[in-house]
Formats: C-alpha cells, sequence, structure tokens
C-alpha cells in the first residue's frame, strides 16, 4: 500500500536523484537541497509523485520475489 508523503522542512527524503534535505515549503512550492550543495524549486506534488512512483516500483518488486518459485534440488535415492 502506497503511503501518502507529507514533507517537513528539515526533514531528509530521498528522489531519484538521491537524498535531499527540504530547505523550505511555501504552498505547493518547496526548495531542496543536495549534500553537495545543490538547491532546486519544485513542486510539492512532483516530488509526492516521484516518491509514490517508487514505493509502487518497490511493491512491484516485492510481489515478482514471491511469485518466483524458488528452484527444488533433486534428491537422489538412495539405492
Amino acid at each position: 500500500m502506497i503511503k501518502k508523503v507529507t514533507f517537513e522542512v528539515g526533514q531528509t527524503y530521498k528522489n531519484r536523484k538521491g537524498k535531499y534535505t527540504v530547505v523550505a515549503i511555501d504552498g505547493d512550492v518547496m526548495r531542496i537541497s543536495w549534500k553537495k550543495g545543490k538547491e532546486v524549486v519544485t513542486t510539492v506534488k512532483l516530488q509526492s509523485r516521484v516518491l509514490e512512483n517508487i514505493q509502487k516500483e518497490l511493491e512491484e518488486l516485492a510481489l515478482m520475489k514471491v511469485k518466483v518459485a524458488s528452484p527444488r534440488r533433486k534428491v537422489a535415492a538412495a539405492v
């Protein structure tokens, strides 16, 4: 189940470019910063969608692992 993300200033999140910290939020506009100092202005809506898509992909991968049967070893019969 995909959970809704609530961004908070000062908290760290991860998108496809890596971990970032939320520097400021003003309505739907947010400023985020990566460790190397690069900052960008983006929207809460866009970053929420990115995180939801990542969560969805991880859930799908987990389901695929469950559906794949593990190979069984053949046990030689005792003679």
